[in-house]
């Protein structure tokens, strides 16, 4: 039996669905700060690997044997649900054929949508694709987005849905250090995630002509993978690369270091789902700069816990880190509220007890 506060009976589990821990990316992060907040000693969560970031063979034989597990889990009878972490592309196919398994035991289905670019994927493909994504989500027992913009989007795109929001979540430091640059010396951008045009990495490049002109003796930090090569040369065609300091992919405790020091972190998308880099950044004490895609408008408040631009808007963007450069007291002010903004919003228990009360209604609703 199950009692009225408990989310999972005692001898069951949550079957958890998602790429590997070691891959780098947002779902694995967040699928990290889930276990270090207690979600899976809550819940009981076991966790299926999906998905590897290695070479396809290796990407073949992880899903094969990750069909194998959830058939084997499913098998025992203990499963209480299945919560699967979806992206686009390959990432919704593989997700969608371990739901059907799941539904096919009459087991509950939670499918958990990460991508920034899912309602691309799901217009750009014919009619069939559609319909196959429209199934899914309508047969799903719920369906948990990251933003009102996305609940908004599902609730269009597949009207019988069942849709809650549980934003991603951040583990916030108790206290955070004086940035280096409050003093009035020369300070630090930061910019972390994939290298690629979809991320505005290249125009942040662009913007930081026009910036470099305005105020001297700062430094862009940038780590993450993709198309590094193009990245640093043209950061040298366009006379900045003096000025770039390039890290490589940056995770643990040298990403804390990065966060921990930086002054402004500055993330100019095209599309998001919730970045947690963001995230990341406001509950380490940096002034973020960000553009009103995806689900920021939910987590930043333009002149409250940042400054906004649009994504594209060099100029705007050279003129937003020259503002914040200048300023040490604006900086201290937009960090110190965004910083405030995230503990008490996105701070990881507070989003481990959403997830457990879902998994609750989840098995609730299974029961009427």
């Amino acid at each position: 039996m199950v009692s009225g506060d408990e989310a999972i009976a005692p001898s069951q589990f949550v079957l958890m669905l998602g790429t590997s821990p070691d891959a780098k990316g947002g779902i694995s992060s967040v699928v990290a700060t889930l276990r270090e907040g207690g979600l899976f000693d809550r819940a009981r969560v076991q966790y299926v690997s999906t998905h590897v970031g290695t070479g396809p063979v290796d990407k073949v034989l992880q899903f094969a044997r990750a069909v194998l597990n959830t058939f084997r889990a499913l098998c025992s009878g203990r499963v209480a649900l299945v919560h699967a972490h979806v992206s686009s592309n390959a990432s919704f196919w593989r997700k969608a054929l371990l739901l059907w398994m799941a539904r096919l035991f009459r087991v509950p289905t939670i499918f958990h949508l990460h991508s920034g670019a899912f309602d691309e994927f799901a217009s750009k493909g014919g009619w069939l694709r559609r319909r196959c994504i429209r199934h899914t989500l309508h047969r799903s027992d719920i369906v948990i987005v990251l933003s009102n913009r996305w609940r908004q989007w599902v609730q269009e795109f597949a009207p019988r849905s069942v849709v809650r929001v549980v934003p991603n979540s951040v583990s916030v430091p108790s206290v955070v250090p004086p940035r280096c640059s409050d003093g009035g010396a020369g300070g630090r951008v930061l910019y972390l995630g994939l290298i690629g045009d979809a991320k505005g990495t290249f125009d942040l490049l662009r913007a930081w002509v026009g910036f470099s002109e305005q105020v001297k003796g700062w430094r862009l930090v940038v780590g993450g993978n993709g198309e590094v090569e193009r990245f640093l040369a043209e950061a040298n065609e366009l006379g900045i690369g003096g000025d770039v300091d390039f890290l490589g992919w940056v995770s643990g405790a040298d990403k804390v270091r990065e966060l921990s020091t930086v002054d402004i972190f500055v993330l100019p998308s095209y599309r998001e789902g919730m970045p947690v880099s963001i995230l990341e950044a406001m509950a380490y004490g940096a002034t973020v700069i960000a553009t009103p895609v995806g689900g920021v408008p939910d987590m930043l408040k333009p002149e409250v816990h940042g400054l906004v631009v649009q994504p594209g808007d060099i100029a705007g963007l050279s003129q937003s880190l020259a503002r914040l450069a200048r300023s040490a007291a604006l900086r201290r002010e937009l960090a110190a509220s965004a910083r405030e903004h995230v503990i008490t919003q996105y701070a990881t228990d507070r989003i481990v007890q959403q997830l457990c009360d879902l998994y609750r209604e989840t098995r609730n609703s299974r029961r009427r």
